[in-house]
């Protein structure tokens, strides 16, 4: 036995909690899975698994070995990956998850460049606002926005991706421009819920940010929806800068209060530490580092 199949078959029985699905997924016969465990258990001298003829479980050896053992099985992986990696050309599936606006109002387009430089790559991209967990779930990577609280992560900045006060020329011709964030007082204001819970916008006023109680006209909870609602005249938005981007260049939409501007957040892609990252990760990375700017 292959030291290395036998610790992938441990691995698999392990997450399937079956010798048949580990057996399938290693494609190899569930006799010969069972064949390694026991060779396994002989070689270390212990047993790993908790037989009967419905259940498989595993032993607290077993349990702590599996720890170790899926570290070295990546480790392998990954030196085996980084030295094929020098050889060919990047190819394979890269599983990106990102939050909807940002995915597509410019990670989309992006990504259609990117494979067109590179052909051999799939993506598999998933937008959702939830906070995916990269590692369980399988992701090589995932764009956020802000709020990095998972040490276990490498970040790389994307980009600035501020949130801008923004209204439509018809909107100001009817209802005037407000001049500071007080102003906002005498104005129709829409509100995106999940930025603003309380009904209040940050803003930088005398070198320190405040929180300002803006009236509330509309209430969503996406930033797209803002923004559609702002482009209509139904009030100002505390918009975000890529669903506001075009709009400001065609003049839909004009930039208010712009010296008091005080959301400066950031897209980051994040993935796991990783001595050996894979090639074709690495490649998208940089290839958005030098799209966006960094």
């Amino acid at each position: 036995m292959d030291t290395i199949d036998g610790m992938r078959a441990f691995a698999h029985v392990m997450e399937t909690k079956s010798f048949t699905a580990a057996a399938r997924k290693m494609g190899i016969s569930p006799a010969l899975a069972s064949k390694y465990i026991g060779q396994m258990e002989d070689r270390l001298g212990t047993r790993l698994f908790n037989r009967t003829t419905r259940s498989v479980h595993p032993t607290e050896i077993g349990a702590a070995y599996y720890i170790k053992c899926k570290k070295i099985l990546r480790d392998f992986h990954e030196m085996e990956e980084s030295v094929t990696d020098q050889s060919t050309e990047p190819k394979g599936l890269i599983r990106i998850a990102a939050p909807r606006a940002f995915g597509e109002d410019m990670l989309v387009e992006a990504i259609g460049d990117f494979m067109q430089q590179y052909p051999e790559i799939m993506i598999d991209l998933v937008l959702d606002e939830r906070r995916v967990d990269i590692i369980d779930e399988g992701f090589d990577m995932a764009i956020r926005l802000d709020e990095l609280r998972d040490s276990s992560l490498i970040a790389r900045k994307i980009m600035a991706f501020p949130y801008m006060v923004c209204a439509s020329p018809d909107y100001l011709k009817n209802h005037g421009t407000p001049e500071t964030p007080g102003n906002l007082i005498n104005h129709r204001c829409i509100i995106n819920a999940p930025i603003s819970p309380t009904g209040q916008w940050q803003f930088l006023i005398e070198g320190q940010k405040k929180l300002i109680t803006v009236p509330q006209s509309a209430r969503v909870n996406t930033a797209r929806a803002t923004t559609t609602l702002a482009r209509a005249g139904i009030g100002i938005g505390l918009c975000l800068y890529s669903t506001v981007r075009d709009d400001l260049k065609t003049g839909r939409l004009v930039r208010l209060l712009q010296p008091y501007e005080a959301y400066d957040r950031k897209i980051y892609a994040l993935y796991p530490h990783s001595q050996h990252l894979s090639r074709k990760t690495r490649v998208f990375v940089d290839f958005l580092l030098e799209r966006f700017g960094g």
